[in-house]
Formats: C-alpha cells, structure tokens, sequence
C-alpha cells in the first residue's frame, strides 16, 4: 500500500496575515503537519492540493487557511522527485476559499500551464475539478486503486458515533479511525488526513 495525503499543503506555513487567527483556523482547516517535501521523503506518492489564487500566484488553501507556499514552485519540486518507476500521483482541486472567487477560466490556464511545463512520466495529474461544480478542465484524467478516508459531513451524517464526530475535526478523526483503514484497506493507495497518526 502507498500512502496519499488529503489537504496535503496544509503542512505548510499559514501567510502572515493568518498566522494570529491559527488557533481558530487550524482545528478544522490544518490536515496534515508535515512539508509537502517531508511527504515525499516519508514515500508519499498521491497528493490532493487545493489551491487559490491570491490576486498575484496561485498558492495552496483549505478553507479559511491560505499558504505562502508558490504551487508552481512546489509542482516544480514534486516533478523532480518522481520518476517512470515511482511517478507521483496529485490531483489539482480549486478551493471554494472563503478569501478568493472561483474563475473557471483562470484555473483552466492553470491546469494547462501545470501540464505543460510539469507533467510527465514523472508527475501525473490524476485530476483537476472545481469544488461544488461538475467542471473538470482536465479531460485525460488517470485512474489508479485508491481508498480515500477522512472526515467529510457524508462520513459524519453515516457514521457519527457522538456530537464530536460530526464536527470537522481530521486531527480527531484520523487519531480513532487511521489505524483502521490502514489495516483494512484492500487497493494499492490510500489517502487519510494526518497520515502519520493510527
């Protein structure tokens, strides 16, 4: 089994302006504490990155949570770790951010820039979509054998067991459920919050 990580930017550091309000962001916004760049060193090879554009670069975001991390920069470096033997898997999804309008045209010129100058034997874009859309702008969209387990309000509404569990707390749900679906998990990835818990 090969890990992938949901929400993988969120390891990385909040933009200065957001750093005062972590407190309140990081319980439901924060799903892994680890670098993109820890990720890969710890044989990470599926990436869900969300991401914004901040009126100047597209930067990585969940939620209420924006990054300083470039996209491009770190696409760049994700490209030079993968190889035909080991290629690393992301999917590209545009944050309904609390911050920033959706442009579907902006993120289209996005995803083709990322095929463009990152995309290969090494690096492959398993997909790229809109949240809350059917849009898709990246038709060639590859499939591998993958699980992905976190908390969403579906899992929430299906399998809370108390008040708690249907709050968007991944810290809390990966603690009690990671070691479970890593245990149970019959495909050859698997994508959890907080991989490094359970």
């Amino acid at each position: 089994m090969t890990l992938g990580t949901h929400n993988s930017a969120t390891g990385g550091r909040l933009v200065w302006w957001l750093r005062p309000l972590a407190w309140l962001i990081n319980p439901t916004s924060k799903c892994q504490d680890k670098t993109i760049k820890e990720q890969l060193e710890d044989g990470v090879r599926l990436f869900n990155l969300q991401v914004a554009y901040d009126g100047k670069r597209w930067r990585f975001s969940h939620g209420l949570a924006l990054y300083e991390e470039d996209v491009m920069e770190t696409l760049g470096m994700m490209a030079a770790t993968g190889t035909e033997e080991a290629p690393i898997y992301f999917q590209l999804y545009y944050d309904r951010s609390f911050w920033h309008l959706q442009d579907y045209y902006l993120f289209a010129r996005l995803v083709a820039d990322v095929n463009n100058e990152f995309c290969g034997k090494g690096l492959v874009m398993q997909s790229a979509w809109i949240e809350g859309t059917e849009r898709y702008p990246h038709e060639r969209g590859v499939k591998i054998d993958a699980e992905e387990h976190y908390w969403t309000t579906a899992w929430a509404n299906h399998n809370a067991r108390s008040w708690l569990d249907k709050l968007p707390l991944p810290k809390r749900h990966a603690r009690r459920w990671n070691k479970y679906y890593k245990e149970n998990c019959k495909l050859n990835y698997l994508m959890l919050d907080y991989y490094e818990l359970g």
